[in-house]
């Protein structure tokens, strides 16, 4: 019955014996077992061992039960197995970044490090576009300036020596992005909203960087690959403009309503008919709160139902369009 802890049977009738007493010194044990105390002991220690049987607050021996002692195996040897699947998986991308696949087409990045000056030099040799998903978790978390990001953002600095940058975000954006995000746009990024797989960016439609989800978890290796295969990077774009065009705008400009993007965001769902359990599964909020935005929405623009809400947001972006028509005219 107790092989499963590695039990031999003579341990295993101590046990019974310890479990019909309930609590007990070694003498009465070893007196039920017919067996010397010495012998009785180091079963005990066994059985100890095993996390089947404690000392109680007399000092006396009881068993403990065998649900609990399962349990309690069960969680030892889960995290046993969970330290063996890290050890195999830091070893496996080790072993990637060392043969350096492809022969240049995929390069394996392990290591923070490694990641970062990647994506610096993919940034600085950026020429015409770069297209990109993100999503949560953000590796940080100071809230964003204008000044830090000239000095340490490589695709920001890209951004402003006119590299063009598309970006969808995954809802669930904190305090700190929603600040970058409006930061971004300012410099020109145009940005949308909607489900996205994976972190990736694309530079000129030539090459592609792409994180391992595995490495998104807290405390693990953050680990990439750098594409360059031709076919590859080809559909990892038609991957993203597909995402691309399905996904909704983030626009911080839409009639002077909003300077936050959630807002914004809130704003192009109740315009294309989204119900507030879909904003609300959108954005990753409750019902609750969206229902809250909406009401300071409609305070905000003076309407008192919904079919009046509508009504101004839809004048609002008329007015808008009319004043980006008549800007264009002006430049000619």
């Amino acid at each position: 019955m107790l092989e499963i802890f590695g039990i031999d049977e003579e341990s295993e009738k101590v046990y019974a014996r310890l479990l019909a007493l309930g609590s007990a010194p070694i003498e009465k044990v070893a007196e039920e077992a017919d067996a010397s105390p010495e012998v009785v002991e180091g079963r005990i220690a066994t059985l100890q061992s095993a996390g089947l049987c404690v000392r109680d607050v007399t000092g006396w021996w009881q068993v403990v039960p065998l649900p609990e002692a399962l349990r309690a195996l069960r969680a030892k040897r889960t995290a046993e197995l969970d330290a063996l699947v890290a050890s195999a998986d830091a070893t496996q991308t080790r072993l990637l970044a060392m043969s350096d696949v492809g022969s240049g087409n995929l390069r394996a990045l392990v290591g923070g490090e490694a990641l970062r000056t990647a994506l610096r030099d993919f940034a600085h040799n950026a020429r015409f576009e770069i297209c990109g998903f993100d999503k949560p978790p953000y590796e940080i978390t100071r809230p964003p300036t204008k000044e830090w990001l000239e000095e340490h953002s490589p695709e920001y600095q890209a951004l402003l020596r006119g590299v063009g940058i598309r970006s969808v975000y995954h809802p669930g954006f904190d305090r700190n992005r929603l600040t970058e995000m409006s930061t971004f746009h300012d410099a020109g990024e145009r940005a949308r909203t909607g489900d996205v797989p994976m972190k990736l960016m694309i530079a000129d439609a030539s090459v592609a960087l792409t994180q391992a989800p595995a490495s998104y978890a807290p405390d693990q290796e953050r680990r990439a690959i750098l594409v360059q295969h031709p076919i590859m990077v080809e559909a990892l774009q038609s991957l993203f403009e597909a995402i691309w065009h399905r996904s909704l705008p983030i626009d911080t400009t839409s009639g002077g309503l909003s300077s936050d993007p959630r807002r914004d965001l809130l704003i192009s769902l109740l315009m294309g008919g989204a119900t507030d359990v879909a904003i609300a599964n959108q954005l990753g909020v409750t019902e609750r709160s969206v229902r809250r935005w909406i009401a300071n929405l409609m305070e905000d623009l003076d309407v008192q139902t919904r079919l009046q809400l509508g009504a101004a947001l839809a004048r609002s972006e008329a007015l808008r369009n009319d004043s980006t028509s008549l800007a264009g005219l002006d430049a000619d």
